[in-house]
């Protein structure tokens, strides 16, 4: 295993945050709708997000312009606000077989089975609002007033015995 590779799902949605960043904005911008600079912070931000967790899963660092960790908190809990309106909205349009199976409790994975695509929009809306709060529950573990620790004391935890075997060799 090289680094946290469970983690990679936080990872690749930290990239498609960038991606979709990177893609929208520019619209967005030229119709007045998002003003450049919060366009340039927001993706700024997210790129580090994306490096960090590139990190985490690969144990390598690639350059990004640095951002606060309150940076990165604001812009996780934009996200999950975002990511929580998206998934109430495909929940509200999925079949009604859906909506009654989740209302039974029906595991994920046998209303997958049963109903096949209706389940898709909410399954996928319902994935990424999980990959963004669980980033966000990452960086607080990061903030001063946490007793818990932070990624990088698993990320390092993991690297330790893989030093310790390449010092060896």
């Amino acid at each position: 295993m090289t680094g946290l590779d469970r983690y990679a799902p936080l990872a690749e949605e930290a990239v498609a945050a960038v991606q979709r960043r990177e893609a929208q904005y520019p619209a967005l911008i030229e119709a007045g709708k998002l003003p450049a600079d919060q366009a340039a912070r927001e993706i700024r931000v997210w790129r580090a997000i994306a490096a960090d967790w590139r990190w985490v899963v690969t144990l390598e660092r690639v350059e990004a312009a640095p951002a606060t960790l309150s940076e990165k908190v604001e812009a996780l809990e934009d996200s999950t606000r975002r990511a929580e309106r998206a998934m109430r909205k495909a929940f509200a349009a999925a079949d009604k077989s859906v909506r009654d199976a989740w209302a039974q409790d029906m595991p994920m994975a046998e209303m997958a089975s049963r109903y096949g695509d209706a389940t898709t929009a909410f399954f996928a809306e319902w994935e990424r609002y999980w990959c963004f709060a669980d980033l966000l529950a990452w960086y607080r573990r990061d903030l001063p007033d946490s007793d818990r620790p932070g990624i990088a004391y698993f990320v390092d935890k993991e690297a330790r015995p893989d030093r310790a075997a390449r010092v060896a060799a």
